[in-house]
């Protein structure tokens, strides 16, 4: 054992591994908003970040939120527990070798199970030059107090990602009722009872919560969620080539299946061609931020069972006006 220069006791072992924090939670719970608050933190403590992303679709739009100077690697048109686990590892040597981080952030797809994530980061041939700090599960409060309007497919990801946690954020606490409030304070601590429980808006969690967590990530069985077996979750990355009309854009989103679970995205719309609209939707709410750069106008769709064809002809039709 050494002594850290806060006073802890560090084991030995520890002192050279890079650390790894798993971010798990599903589609637009805020996992990629507490990505970018850990890294200021992280930042301002003059700590080395990489951070790896997991992107359903055929392209990412989250990169685009993040620092430019943060190494990123992706894995995208995929999730990480059904491709191949040897991607995850190719990524994590890559950022290990070339950037000798002192943590790695890995945010999950929201329809990721987070012990396949971590079962891919204990491969031997990473096994020895890491340590799992935590696994952090978002949960979107109003999404939950929802969830029975999801499949029982759906239902059971969103259990099984804060049953593996050992942090769980509850977000959005600010949008939910008194009785929703308690209602999911305690759903998720039946779900899991050890887990440290953190409620926040805009996912604000102080990195000093994972900074000083030193006991191990515990590998207990799970059940195995395939994506497309089993979800039946499938994407659909749409480029828009012109600015879109804007009520019209919104009247296509308001006759979507609710099996749509989220978007997102970047848009120029006929009203305003001269910025770019960063675009967010989770289960019927959207929203809009102003972006001041020039940025692909690719949209991402996710959801069960998606009726791909129509989506197209649909999204094909909004840039004919």
């Amino acid at each position: 054992m050494q002594t850290h220069s806060d006073g802890r006791l560090v084991d030995d072992s520890m002192l050279d591994k890079v650390e790894i924090v798993i971010l798990s939670g599903f589609l637009g719970s805020g996992k990629t908003t507490l990505l970018q608050n850990l890294l200021v933190q992280e930042r301002q403590r003059n700590r080395k970040v990489a951070v790896l992303m997991n992107e359903i679709g055929q392209v990412s739009i989250d990169r685009n939120l993040l620092n430019d100077h943060t190494p990123i690697e992706e894995i995208i048109n995929g999730c990480i527990c059904c491709t191949s686990k040897t991607q995850l590892e190719n990524a994590l040597l890559t950022l290990y070798v070339q950037e000798k981080p002192d943590v790695i952030y890995i945010e999950g797809s929201g329809i990721a199970h987070p012990m396949e994530i971590y079962d891919a980061c204990l491969l031997p041939v990473i096994a020895q030059n890491i340590i799992v700090k935590s696994i952090i599960t978002v949960v979107d409060g109003n999404i939950w107090s929802r969830k029975n309007k999801l499949s029982l497919r759906i239902q059971k990801l969103l259990e099984e990602q804060i049953r593996y946690a050992d942090q769980i954020v509850i977000n959005k606490v600010d949008l939910l009722t008194s009785g929703q409030y308690n209602q999911i304070v305690g759903d998720t601590k039946q779900l899991n009872s050890h887990a440290i429980q953190h409620m926040t808006t805009f996912s604000r969690l102080n990195v000093e919560d994972i900074i000083h967590r030193d006991h191990p990530i515990s590998s207990v069985g799970h059940d195995k969620l395939h994506v497309t077996e089993h979800l039946h979750v499938s994407s659909l990355t749409y480029t828009f080539d012109k600015p879109i009309n804007r009520n019209l854009f919104m009247e296509w989103l308001e006759q979507l299946p609710v099996s749509v679970y989220r978007i997102k995205g970047f848009l120029k719309f006929v009203d305003d061609v001269n910025s770019i609209a960063l675009f967010q939707y989770a289960f019927g709410v959207p929203f809009f931020y102003r972006e001041e750069v020039n940025l692909p106008l690719n949209l991402v769709m996710i959801g069960e069972n998606l009726a791909k064809d129509l989506l197209k002809e649909q999204l094909n039709q909004l840039e004919q006006y």
